[in-house]
C-alpha cells in the first residue's frame, strides 16, 4: 500500500461517520435507549452522508469530497438530518442524544459557514473532535479518551495527504471543540 493509499485509509477509517457510530454508541453507553439509538443512527450517522455515498459510487463525487466549493449541497443535508434528529430525540426525551444532534448541527453550519466565505475546513477533524468534546463532557472517559488519542494521527494524515493545510485542520478543530462545548452549556442550562 502506497502513502497516498494510507492516507485515504486512515480518512475513511476515522471519517465522520466512523465517529458518528462511535459517538452515538459512546452516548448510549451511559444513558441506555433503543428508540433515541436508532433514531440517532438513522439521522446522525446513515442520512448526513446518504447523498455523498450515492453520488460516490455513481462516481459523480469522490467519497472525501475534497473540493471546497462542492461541499455545500452536502452540508445542507446534513443540516437537515441534525434538525429532524434533534427534534424527534427532544420529543422522545433522549435528551443527551438530542444534545449530540444539537450539537453536530451547530458545528455543521460553523464549518459550512467558514468553508462557504473563507476556506476549507477539515471536515474529517470536526467531526472526530467535536463528538471528542461531548463524550468527555458527558463522562464518557473511555471512548472520549481513545477517540482524543486518534486526533494527532487524523491532523498528521489529512496534512500529509495534500487533503489539508494546517490552518484548515487545525479550524475543524478549534470549531468543532468551542462549538461543542458552547452547545452543551446553553443546552444544559435550559434542562
Amino acid at each position: 500500500m502506497g502513502p497516498m493509499d494510507t492516507h485515504r485509509t486512515i480518512a475513511l477509517l476515522l471519517s465522520p461517520v466512523t465517529i458518528a457510530v462511535l459517538s452515538t454508541l459512546g452516548v448510549y453507553a451511559l444513558y441506555p435507549d433503543p428508540i433515541g439509538l436508532i433514531v440517532a443512527i438513522a439521522l446522525i450517522v446513515v442520512c448526513p452522508v446518504f447523498n455523498v455515498v450515492r453520488k460516490s459510487v455513481s462516481g459523480e463525487v469522490d467519497i472525501l469530497v475534497p473540493d471546497r466549493f462542492s461541499r455545500g449541497p452536502f452540508f445542507a443535508q446534513a443540516m437537515g438530518c441534525y434538525s429532524a434528529a434533534t427534534i424527534l430525540l427532544l420529543v422522545l426525551g433522549s435528551l443527551p442524544m438530542a444534545v449530540l444532534s444539537l450539537s453536530y448541527l451547530t458545528v455543521t453550519l460553523a464549518v459550512a459557514i467558514v468553508n462557504h466565505y473563507f476556506t476549507k475546513v477539515s471536515v474529517h477533524m470536526a467531526g472526530l473532535a467535536g463528538p471528542t468534546v461531548f463524550l468527555l463532557l458527558i463522562g464518557n472517559y473511555s471512548v472520549g479518551i481513545f477517540l482524543m488519542a486518534l486526533i494527532p494521527l487524523l491532523a498528521w494524515s489529512r496534512w500529509r495527504s495534500g487533503s489539508h493545510t494546517p490552518t484548515q485542520i487545525a479550524l475543524g478543530l478549534v470549531i468543532s471543540v468551542m462549538i461543542t462545548f458552547l452547545t452543551c452549556l446553553v443546552a444544559w442550562r435550559f434542562e
